[in-house]
C-alpha cells in the first residue's frame, strides 16, 4: 500500500505559506526570471476577479487592481519540500520526494496499518494532514496499491 501527498498549487503554497492571511485576498504568483514574467498560480479570490494563468501583471492589474503580486522563490520552494519531507517522514520512514509538492510513502511494514484497512488509514490521514496543517501546508492524500494510483488519487482530491 502507498500514500502520495499532493501539495495542490505548490509554488503559491511556498509563496504564502508564511502568510496564511494571504489566501483570502487577490494574489498572482509570477516567476521573474521568465523572459517575460506572466502568471503561474492563483488565489481564488484573484480567480474570481477574473486573473487567469498565463496573463502578464499588467492583465492581471487591469482585472483587478487591488491585487498582489508575488514572485516566485525557488529557495521558498525547496525550504517547503523540506517541510513536506519532514512531515512525512514522521509517518514513515520510506518515502520518496517524487516531483514539487509531491511526496510518496510506502506504507508496507508500518504495524498501525497493518491490514490497510478503511478506518485505520483515514485516521493515519487525518493526522498527517493535520502536521502539514500546522505547518502551513494545504494538502491533498491518496492511497493505492501503485504509487502511480496513489498519486492520481491525491490530485483528483478537491480543494
Amino acid at each position: 500500500m502507498y500514500a502520495v501527498i499532493h501539495l495542490p498549487q505548490f509554488a503559491l503554497q511556498a509563496a504564502l505559506r508564511l502568510s496564511p492571511e494571504l489566501w483570502g485576498q487577490p494574489v498572482a504568483l509570477v516567476d521573474p526570471a521568465r523572459t517575460t514574467p506572466v502568471v503561474l498560480e492563483t488565489t481564488p479570490p484573484a480567480r474570481d476577479a477574473g486573473v487567469e494563468r498565463g496573463q502578464t501583471a499588467t492583465q492581471a492589474l487591469a482585472r483587478c487592481t487591488d491585487i498582489l503580486i508575488r514572485h516566485r522563490v525557488p529557495a521558498r520552494e525547496s525550504a517547503t519540500t523540506d517541510v513536506l519531507l519532514q512531515c512525512a517522514y514522521g509517518f514513515s520512514p520510506h518515502l520518496e520526494s517524487t516531483a514539487p509538492g509531491l511526496c510518496t510513502l510506502d506504507l508496507r511494514g508500518l504495524s498501525r496499518l497493518q491490514p490497510p484497512e478503511p478506518d485505520a488509514l483515514q485516521a493515519w490521514a487525518q493526522e498527517l494532514q493535520s502536521s502539514l496543517t500546522a505547518q502551513g501546508l494545504r494538502s491533498h492524500i491518496g492511497f493505492a496499491t501503485t504509487p502511480n494510483l496513489a498519486r492520481h488519487a491525491a490530485q483528483s482530491g478537491s480543494a
